[in-house]
Formats: structure tokens, C-alpha cells, sequence
């Protein structure tokens, strides 16, 4: 196919100019491809999306019950945030305290990660999911050393970010001119160094969890609030994120492959893993904003904080029960 649209395409070219070469050739050909396939692109797009719905479906009913203990994991998630926001917020000295809102923050980023999550198990990319799972764990090391140490570790978080945000926009300002984007004014950038200068203590690599932990790493960190065992998960789910050399067996979308195969798309092996462990994560970052605060004498009552902790912890254990079931049905 292709050496006749070159023909074709030197043949256009040789009426309008002879002093043309390869590159001309191949824009050419590439040109008249395109308009000639244009009547069949909706055609081709169709019958690819059918199948994508068609893999879905088959995917999603083989592990349909352990999805759906995960779903509701999620939603129960989502209600208990709202309840307790709701909760606290009707106290006036509460309404813009530092440590409820960096931990109602990132509950909501909890949340949305295991959407995408879901999103991708349903879709077939159990890899994918693993690999969005690692900033579900960050994230729990992070609220859980928050938890620990209370607002004082909630403020610095906020520093810390905003320390992030300065340093973003310098690297902004490095790429600007060769990615045709607007640069800062000078007095903008120097406005944003003083900022970060005000925030950092003196200290060009300040961390807000150091001075607190006496750590930074996040390898330190997760054994200080005893999650160290999930050092192999995290490291697997670090594979499927950077570029290194794996085999194509470790995947888990080829756990159940019969033969040596490129996996280049979707995959229904490998549920299980990414499924349970967002749930047992996601349960403890919940766990954290409801009991923020707990340790501390305070008006809050955490009564109904308690009965969404225990359905949240049921629902977990249900969800690695649920695909284990599912994944021994093939």
C-alpha cells in the first residue's frame, strides 16, 4: 500500500517541481494517505471503539464483584469526607484550621486518585492502576505523619507547598523562551524567591517533615509511621512509572498469559493487587482526616467518625476477598 501512495506522491510532486527529494516524498505520501483514508476513519473508528466497549464489558463482569465492593469502599469514602467537613465546619474556631483542611485536602486527592484507579481496573490496565496506587501511598505517609504530629506539621505542609510552587516557576521560566510560552517579569520572579526565601528558614533544601521526623526521604518516613512493609508494593508500582528494563512476565496484565507476548494494550489479569491495596490506603487516609484530632482535648464528637472507620475497614477486607474470588473464577 505504502509503495503505491510513494508513486503516487512522486508522481505529484514531478508535475509541479523536479528538484524535490526523499522528506518531499514522504510528506507527500503522507498527505495523500490521510485523504484517502478519511472516507474509511469513521468506519475504523467505530469498530475500534466497539471492541474497547466489548473488552470492558468482559472485563468488568468477571470481576464484577469485587469492583463493586471497591465502588462502594469509595463512596462510603467520599460520604464520610462530607459528613465530617460538615461536622467541624460548624465550629467557628475551626472553619480555617490548618491541620483539618491540609488533611480534608488530601482526602479529596485520595479520592480522585482512586477513581482514576477504578477507572483504569475497569479498563484493563491493572499496570496503571498499580503504578497511580504509589501516590495513593505517598499520600497516606503523608497524612498519617501529619495525624501524628498535628497543626504545627499541617503548616509547614502548607509552606512546603508553596516553597514547591516558587521552585515550579523557576523551572518554568528556565524552558519559557524554547517552548514559545510567556516568561515572568523580573519582578515576579524576584517576588517569588523572597517568598520562598521566607518560608525555608534558611535552609536551601528545607523539608517540611524533617524537623518533625528528623527525616525527608520517603523511604525514612514511611518506616517512622511504620509502613516500611510496603516497601516491595511501592518499588513494583515504581517500575510501571519510570523507563528502566523490566520483562514483559512481570506484568501484572500477564500473570495468566499461556505464551510470551508484548503486551501493548488492555489486559483482564491482575485485578487483585492494585484493587486491595487502594483500598487498605485509601481507608487510611479517610481514617486520618476523620480523627483529626482525636488525641487532643477538643469539642468534636467522633462518634460517627468511628462507624465509617469500621464500614470503611469491612469494605476493604470485602474488596481483596471479592477479587480473590473473581480472579479464581477464570
Amino acid at each position: 500500500m505504502f509503495d503505491t501512495i510513494l508513486e503516487l506522491a512522486k508522481t505529484e510532486l514531478e508535475t509541479t517541481n523536479n528538484n524535490y527529494d526523499i522528506n518531499d516524498v514522504i510528506a507527500t505520501a503522507a498527505e495523500i494517505y490521510i485523504k484517502k483514508s478519511k472516507a474509511n476513519e469513521s468506519e475504523h473508528l467505530a469498530q475500534h471503539n466497539i471492541n474497547h466497549r466489548e473488552f470492558i464489558e468482559r472485563n468488568c463482569k468477571r470481576w464484577d464483584s469485587g469492583i463493586a465492593q471497591l465502588e462502594l469502599l469509595h463512596i462510603t469514602s467520599q460520604e464520610a469526607g462530607v459528613y465530617f467537613k460538615e461536622y467541624y465546619l460548624k465550629f467557628p474556631e475551626l472553619e480555617n484550621d490548618p491541620l483539618l483542611g491540609v488533611l480534608m485536602r488530601l482526602h479529596a486527592n485520595a479520592c480522585r486518585i482512586t477513581s482514576e484507579i477504578i477507572h483504569l481496573i475497569k479498563g484493563g490496565y491493572p499496570d496503571g492502576a498499580l503504578a497511580r496506587w504509589r501516590s495513593l501511598f505517598e499520600i497516606s505517609v503523608t497524612s498519617l505523619i501529619i495525624h501524628k504530629y498535628g497543626k504545627d506539621a499541617a503548616i509547614d505542609y502548607i509552606k512546603h507547598g508553596n516553597i514547591k510552587t516558587v521552585e515550579g516557576i523557576q523551572e518554568y521560566q528556565k524552558t519559557a523562551e524554547k517552548m514559545n510560552l510567556e516568561p515572568y517579569s523580573e519582578q515576579e520572579i524576584e517576588d517569588a524567591l523572597a517568598l520562598k526565601d521566607s518560608l525555608n528558614e534558611g535552609e536551601k533544601h528545607w523539608h517540611w517533615a524533617r524537623k518533625h521526623t528528623g527525616f525527608s526521604k520517603l523511604e525514612k518516613l514511611r518506616e517512622h509511621i511504620s509502613l516500611d512493609h510496603w516497601s516491595h508494593n511501592y518499588k513494583l508500582a515504581s517500575r510501571n512509572i519510570h523507563a528502566d528494563y523490566s520483562e514483559m512476565r512481570s506484568l501484572l496484565g500477564m500473570r495468566e498469559a499461556k505464551e510470551n507476548l508484548l503486551l501493548v494494550g488492555q489486559s483482564n489479569s491482575g485485578m487483585t493487587l492494585p484493587a486491595h491495596i487502594t483500598a487498605i490506603m485509601l481507608t487510611q487516609i479517610t481514617s486520618c482526616f476523620l480523627t483529626a484530632y482525636i488525641t487532643e482535648d477538643s469539642n468534636l464528637n467522633y462518634t460517627n467518625s468511628m462507624v465509617f472507620i469500621s464500614l470503611l475497614r469491612k469494605y476493604s477486607d470485602n474488596v481483596g476477598e471479592e477479587f480473590l474470588k473473581c480472579q479464581g473464577s477464570q
